[in-house]
């Protein structure tokens, strides 16, 4: 056989058999086999209505529509007769065989439409065709009607193959993404989902473009986070009734958009022309939702590829949004973290400005969480954040912004106000709720919060200003005294330039070599003078020695502050040790910053400055702290104290009363001496508040057998009555100004006591309150040994006799009313007997040898009898001495 006649019969029609005579014979008859098509295509679709597996294909068709496709029906039926089976009939049902597939229409619904053609022409037949011609068209009519529906099935199953390649295309891109090798570290999620959307069109015949969105609680204009294939500009998505992508965010539910629908939002217009219709298969839920969108070259792709594969693809968004919500949120509260809320603040800035309205910037401090924290533990201190939290979101408006910034620090987004007494109220009420009593572990505790806040666009700064400028606000409401809110003004921006100078004057002066110390004299208010504060001056080269004031807030820099207190801790040092060369013996009190003090390498800086100057016992150095390093980290700066105390360091207390942990601090933290501060000093004639309060303070202090030193005494009045109520200890302006070190022993020698300070009577007694709480505790003693009560604390350790009520008073005020007579020295070993005693009696009573217990017990208390003749007998005596 020719290649010419192997072509000619491998054509379908040849293949059927069908000849030109058979379509000849078929057109004699098409006007009769055609004149009741309009019947056969209704019948064709009343078969459809009746069976329901294809009826629910047309549950949703109009009657104008249904009609339409009987028409369409009809249309077929004649077509095919007066076809002859040519190339552009062929064509025809081979797209139409794909549209049934696209459609999902099942090859069996046409096979069934091809019966009824069949069954319709039979009885033509049978009825109108002369018998001469009936079995030819019969077999015409058979061999036509089977060579049209293998047309239609062959393009159904071009079609089924093409969609099952590209449903082979989409498994590959998502397998292959997912399991491509990444070497030793693996990309992100958001990695993976960003390479998903770059293979999506550059691997699947029909996918154009392919990105994904994400949605924030804040944000009413959507922007891709990633987007492939097209190249278009910078697509942005605004939230608006109706838009298709908002719509399913929303939902939950996936929506498939046609690029023909003239109602369509104009992000969708411009892709009208590149794309037939876009997928949104939306992911994540509340405020951190996503949205894949894929746009395809033909309408009806998702219908005929499913949605299975797409779905893959958000359910990897929704992944990459559980990932980014724990990255972004605190673990804690549940509160965006530092990271989203910078985010979310650009995006209400952007807002704030379309709207013409103010937006809040605000950080809040909690006041006094640290010693709920240090106080009762880290469960207590997050029990307390969760509280806080939920309070504190209670207040909050809709659209308004919550963060942890960390530890105790929180963020705050106010937008959409008009006035900036809607700023007020809402801060008003957040520090109102915070004043609140909460209840931790079952105690209540009291905390409080500082507020610092800035306003945009009247502070038209970008994000990171904006924060540094509420963090400003935040450290002013602080420094006015916590409980507050301030507002930034330019004023704060001024003073934070000023100590950058400052900073730099500083370090510059430290390298240079121009910081220097003067020493202000300490008087014993019985003894004369018995120590010098270091105090720190820097020579400036055209203003002269500035005094910390003008430079104060730059001591406590993170950059500065080790390296001014390990300069003023060997100048020191150094000073002392020269001095007493000279045989001339002084404590020195050297000011360490919190910075320093709570640096890890503190003590290393302590010890380092005791062996350079190994001359001079431990105990002549004093360091004074105030209340701001306990307030940042009570915890550490006990341990630090502690080994402060163990090297043999004396530690201060300065500027005491000034603060509202002060008295927590007489408690909690190793001290040997308390400096009251000077704005209490100078109106204690005129003020009975002031007097009160110094008053309780020294009573208290002489109790715990601490030194009591006051600052800023600047006439003799003051001295003598500071003297009369029990203060040990007097510095200021009186006695000296803070001057050179070279001129101190100068000063020393022509210093006399003052005449009121000679003339002033004994200062109140408070010994007689020790000891009836010290006999009181003997009692409970010797009851317990009997099983009637508990043990009293600091009785039994191994150190009780330097912490019970009357070792304090002993080792502190007693040594410096009694420590120069020669039986002072039997009164302490006597009370150490005491508690030696006890010790043993004890340790009998646990070994169930009561009567050995109690009689440790009889000797204990015949000891302290001995023990408080001795004290009255050193009491009685000093009065004498004394009137």
């Amino acid at each position: 056989m020719t290649p010419r006649s192997t072509a000619h019969t491998s054509t379908l029609p040849n293949f059927l058999g069908l000849q030109d005579a058979d379509f000849r014979l078929i057109d004699r008859y098409r006007d009769l086999l055609d004149k009741e098509t309009p019947t056969l295509a209704r019948a064709f679709y009343d078969y459809l209505l009746a069976h329901p597996v294809t009826a629910v294909v047309f549950r949703d068709f109009s009657r104008a529509r249904l009609d339409a496709l009987i028409q369409k029906q009809a249309e077929h039926v004649s077509g095919l007769l007066a076809s002859h089976l040519d190339k552009s009939w062929r064509e025809s049902m081979h797209r139409i065989g794909a549209l049934h597939h696209h459609l999902g229409i099942e090859p069996s619904w046409v096979a069934g439409a091809y019966i009824l053609y069949w069954r319709h022409w039979q009885k033509v037949l049978h009825e109108q065709i002369p018998a001469s011609d009936r079995n030819l068209l019969r077999d015409a009519l058979f061999r036509l009607l089977i060579g049209d529906l293998m047309i239609q099935l062959d393009g159904y199953a071009r079609a089924s193959r093409e969609t099952d390649a590209e449903r082979l295309a989409l498994f590959d891109i998502l397998l292959g993404v997912l399991a491509a090798p990444r070497g030793d570290e693996s990309p992100r999620p958001e990695g993976l989902l960003q390479q998903i959307c770059e293979a999506l069109p550059r691997k699947s015949a029909n996918v154009r473009l392919a990105g994904y969105v994400v949605s924030g609680a804040i944000g009413e204009v959507l922007t891709p986070d990633c987007l492939a294939g097209l190249p278009l500009p910078a697509l942005q998505i605004p939230k608006i009734a109706g838009d298709p992508c908002w719509e399913a965010l929303e939902s939950g539910n996936a929506v498939i958009q046609s690029m023909d629908d003239p109602q369509a939002p104009e992000w969708i217009q411009a892709l009208r022309d590149r794309v037939a219709e876009i997928g949104i298969f939306p992911f994540g839920a509340e405020d951190l939702r996503g949205a894949g969108l894929i746009g395809v070259r033909e309408k009806g792709y998702f219908h005929r590829v499913g949605s299975v594969y797409f779905d893959a693809f958000a359910h990897l968004g929704e992944l990459v949004l559980r990932l980014r919500n724990q990255a972004l949120r605190d673990q804690l509260t549940g509160l965006p973290n530092r990271a989203l809320f910078l985010d979310r603040l650009e995006i209400a800035r952007n807002q704030t400005l379309r709207h013409e309205r103010l937006l809040g910037v605000a950080l809040l401090d909690l006041d006094g969480f640290k010693q709920v924290n240090d106080r009762l533990g880290h469960d207590a201190g997050d029990q307390l954040l969760q509280t806080v939290v939920q309070r504190l979101q209670a207040q909050l408006r809709a659209g308004d912004t919550l963060a942890r910034m960390g530890g105790d620090e929180f963020g705050l987004l106010l937008p959409g106000l008009e006035r900036l007494k809607d700023l007020e109220i809402v801060c008003e009420r957040l520090l109102a709720t915070l004043r609140e009593p909460l209840e931790v572990h079952g105690e209540a505790v009291h905390v409080s919060g500082s507020l610092g806040v800035t306003l945009y666009p009247l502070d038209d700064s970008d994000i990171s200003t904006l924060i540094r400028h509420a963090d400003l606000a935040l450290y002013a409401a602080k420094d006015a005294g916590r409980d507050q809110c301030k507002l930034h003004t330019l004023a704060m921006d001024e003073a934070m330039q000023n100590d950058a100078r400052m900073r730099a004057l500083l370090d510059q002066a430290l390298r240079e070599d121009r910081l220097v110390l003067h020493y202000q004299p300490i008087v014993a208010s019985a003894d004369g003078v018995v120590g010098v504060e270091a105090l720190l001056r820097l020579d400036h080269p055209e203003k002269g020695l500035l005094t910390p004031a003008a430079f104060f807030s730059a001591l406590d820099h993170p950059r500065i502050a080790r390296p001014i207190g390990r300069f003023v801790l060997d100048t020191a040092l150094r000073q002392t040790a020269i001095w007493q060369r000279d045989g001339l013996v002084l404590r020195v009190a050297v000011n360490i910053s919190t910075r320093h003090l709570l640096d890890a390498r503190f003590l290393e800086d302590l010890q380092e400055a005791l062996a350079n100057h190994a001359s001079v016992p431990p105990e002549q150095l004093e360091i004074e702290i105030t209340e701001s390093a306990p307030l940042l980290n009570l915890a550490d700066a006990q341990s630090v104290l502690k080994s402060c105390q163990d090297l043999g360091v004396r530690i201060a207390l300065d500027d005491f009363g000034t603060g509202n942990a002060s008295l927590t601090y007489l408690q909690q933290l190793p001290a040997h001496s308390i400096k009251i501060d000077q704005n209490f000093v100078c109106d204690i004639l005129d003020d009975p508040k002031d007097l009160a309060i110094i008053a309780g303070v020294i009573t208290t202090s002489r109790m715990l057998g601490m030194e009591v030193i006051a600052e800023g005494v600047e006439r003799a009045e003051y001295a003598a009555l500071l003297a009369k109520i029990g203060c040990s200890h007097l510095q200021g302006y009186l006695f000296s100004r803070p001057i050179p070190a070279e001129d101190i022993p100068a000063w020393i020698t022509r210093f006399r006591p003052i005449h009121r300070l000679e003339d002033a009577s004994p200062p109140m007694d408070i010994l007689p309150p020790i000891l009836e709480g010290h006999i009181l505790r003997v009692q409970e003693f010797l009851h317990a040994l009997r099983q009637e009560n508990p043990f009293p604390a600091h009785v039994l350790e191994a150190d009780a006799e330097e912490y019970c009520h009357l070792g304090r008073w002993l080792r502190g005020e007693g040594a410096l009313l009694f420590g120069d007579s020669p039986d002072f020295a039997g009164l302490l070993a006597r009370h150490e007997r005491i508690h030696n005693f006890a010790r043993v009696a004890k340790s009998l009573l646990d070994a169930g040898d009561m009567e050995g217990a109690l009689h440790q017990g009889n000797l204990l208390a015949s000891e302290n009898q001995l023990l408080l003749k001795g004290l009255a007998t050193l009491t009685k005596r000093q009065e004498t001495s004394s009137g």
